[in-house]
């Protein structure tokens, strides 16, 4: 048989075998080869299954178009008649024995889903086959071959490898999140709960959980709205969307709790409804923080109303009277109604303000968000009998920001001293400390408690998961890389908490003016290089690669630690607003002074910002959007400045931040 009839076929193997010279091989001329070896080489070109065959004793390669995909680079087209052990001595000591079994035995072999690592795409690929060995018989009825048919499996593998991954992952998610669930199957009425949900209802197993049980522990003020809800979601309305806040009442003697339900129902081609799968998570704290809010609320409009200051609030960029209290009125106007200003501007309700100052004033505070705290200032005001009347106040006018921390409004808080200019001076300065200074401590503890909170909850959780998988597991449970990661983990989360707590005291010695500043001759290159060298790994996790320019020989006098503690928070920074970006650091000589920059490619800073962001508690964006206490830039400037150096920042939104400070030798 010639070659072009043995090796027909417009395929791509057939082409290469047509091209070979196979007199070059052990094999020899392609007219010598035995029927049977022609026979299966035919078969083998013309099957669209992936197939491979091994001949005589050096094992000689064949195998078709289908098989090349799994090649992938590196193997193929070399693979081609050459000797088998000579192609595959990655996963020789895997098939060699296989192959042994079926050219000595005739035995075959099957393996499904078989993890064979072959060498490809220029590495070691963990690959996942199901295929089978079968011996092939020469002309004298001996073996001859081995044939190879097999499909990779390997996309298949990893996909559900990652499903359960996934699921597991839920799995976690949802333990850890608290929420209870449970399942209805509309068209048989069994229904399915976890320990969670039963707990939820004071139900004492899920076994017992049902629908008719868990209503008997439900509030009975919100019994027959909660079946409302349920009917309705079956009945499809909402798109089957259920969405109820109820309370639970799990014990007789204890308050009842609050649940937050969520469900949706699935429904059948007619639109029936087939499956009901509700989640529940405790919501008490929550309800009972939003109670107390309301008592909270209800007692600061009483404490307003009955305030003996007068008290207006402004809303919007026009000063839009809101709220007024009585003294307000009577100090100021009196006799006039309230109707007078309410819902009315400034200028449109106070005409007779205009070029005494207060409207600048009012706006200077909306768009700077800086109060602003008038003594004994001079104003003429219109009573209620149309007459002008001139007096003397003090007043406060303090921005309001939203819960995003955007200014919404102003809070004026005024008081009339006409007959007191000089005697009550002092103590409406102390006044205006003590508001400002409770300001300023609500806020820090608001935003201390959370920040602290967080990485104390996160080692919180990986001691309780660890303390569990160590009473399943024992120390099985803790494989090197395993401890490695948690100790890694444990001690970031520990850093982050000492910084946390270094700030807040180098606050209160700024505030105290006992922030020091020792000097010693230091060699600033190496201090800058050494602080980047530790955060080579965080730069890393974050997806930051790191360019470097650095030159070397700088020394000055400074203090090391807190230069050191500078270069962390630009850092830090940097790593959080700017996450899988080039970071870029810079140190260079400027004359006498040494500049440090650190530029990244982040989400940016808009210019009106760039004097906040240096403020204590200020950040660059809001505290939903990034942790921590608004005080690493804070703390920064002052540690620069305590060194007579200058810190800047140079930014636009979308287009990166670049941190920079100056130093010069004393």
């Amino acid at each position: 048989m010639k070659v072009e009839e043995l090796f027909s076929g417009e395929g791509e193997m057939a082409a290469r075998m047509r091209a070979k010279d196979w007199s070059a091989t052990p094999l020899g001329p392609v007219e010598g080869w035995p029927v049977s070896l022609r026979t299966i080489i035919r078969i083998l070109l013309h099957s669209r299954h992936p197939m491979f065959l091994w001949w005589g004793p050096q094992l000689i390669q064949f195998y078709n178009d289908a098989y090349v995909p799994s090649f992938g680079k590196g193997k193929h087209p070399a693979a081609l008649g050459l000797p088998g052990r000579e192609s595959w001595p990655e996963i020789w000591p895997i098939i060699g024995p296989q192959i042994d079994d079926v050219m000595r035995e005739g035995k075959a072999s099957w393996n499904e889903d078989q993890l064979v690592p072959i060498f490809r795409n220029g590495r070691i690929e963990d690959v996942y086959w199901t295929y089978g060995y079968s011996p092939v018989f020469d002309d004298h009825g001996k073996i001859g071959g081995t044939l190879v048919v097999c499909t990779e499996t390997t996309g298949r593998i990893l996909s559900e490898q990652s499903l359960r991954r996934s699921e597991e992952r839920l799995r976690r998610v949802v333990e850890a999140s608290g929420v209870g669930t449970w399942e209805l199957d509309v068209v048989t009425g069994k229904m399915e709960a976890d320990a969670r949900m039963a707990a939820l209802f004071g139900l004492p197993e899920a076994a017992g959980f049902s629908l008719a049980r868990a209503l008997e522990h439900v509030h009975p003020e919100d019994r027959e709205r909660l079946r409302g809800a349920i009917d309705a979601a079956l009945a499809g309305e909402q798109q089957g969307r259920y969405l109820l806040e109820h309370r639970v009442d799990v014990s007789p003697d204890g308050p009842s709790r609050w649940v937050e339900a969520r469900g949706q129902v699935s429904f059948d081609a007619a639109g029936k409804a087939t499956r009901f799968v509700v989640t529940a998570l405790d919501i008490s704290e929550r309800k009972w923080a939003e109670e107390e809010g309301r008592r909270a609320r209800q007692e600061l409009h009483s404490f307003l109303m009955q305030a003996p200051l007068g008290i207006a609030i402004l809303s919007g960029p026009s000063h839009v009277y809101t709220f007024v209290n009585p003294p307000f009125m009577s100090m100021l106007f009196g006799g006039r109604p309230v109707m007078d200003l309410l819902g009315k501007t400034v200028r449109e309700a106070l005409p007779e303000l205009e070029g005494q100052g207060f409207y600048e004033i009012l706006d200077g505070v909306y768009q700077t968000g800086k109060s602003f705290h008038g003594a004994k200032l001079r104003a003429s005001m219109v009573q209620g009998d149309g007459a002008e009347r001139e007096l003397f106040v003090n007043f406060t006018y303090q921005a309001k920001r939203d819960p995003a921390g955007r200014i919404d409004g102003i809070l004026a808080v005024i008081y009339e001293v006409t007959d007191q200019v000089n005697e009550q001076k002092e103590i409406e300065l102390l006044a205006d400390n003590l508001r400002a200074a409770i300001v300023s401590r609500d806020t820090f503890l608001g935003v201390a408690s959370h920040e602290l909170n967080t990485p104390l909850t996160t080692l919180k959780l990986q001691t309780q998961m660890s303390q569990r998988a160590l009473a399943r597991q024992g120390f099985t449970a803790f494989p090197p890389e395993r401890f490695e990661k948690l100790l890694g983990s444990t001690l970031l989360q520990v850093e982050r908490l000492g910084r946390l707590v270094n700030d807040m005291l180098d606050v209160s010695r700024i505030s105290t003016g006992k922030l020091t500043v020792n000097r010693a001759q230091t060699d600033l290159s190496l201090l800058v290089s050494e602080v980047l060298e530790r955060f080579e790994s965080q730069f890393e996790a974050a997806g930051c690669p790191l360019e470097r320019d650095i030159e070397e020989g700088i020394v000055l006098p400074l203090d090391a630690a807190r230069i050191e503690q500078v270069l962390t928070n630009f850092i830090i920074n940097a790593l959080k607003y700017a996450p899988g970006k080039p970071v870029h650091a810079r140190l260079e000589r400027r004359g006498r002074r040494a500049r440090f920059s650190l530029r990244d490619e982040g989400i940016g800073i808009p210019p009106e910002h760039h004097e906040r962001i240096f403020v204590r508690f200020e950040r660059a964006t809001s505290a939903s959007e990034a942790s921590g206490l608004g005080l690493g830039l804070y703390i920064s400037k002052q540690i620069i400045q305590g060194h007579g150096g200058i810190i800047t920042v140079e930014s636009e939104p979308d287009r990166g931040s670049t941190f920079s400070f100056e130093l010069r030798p004393e």
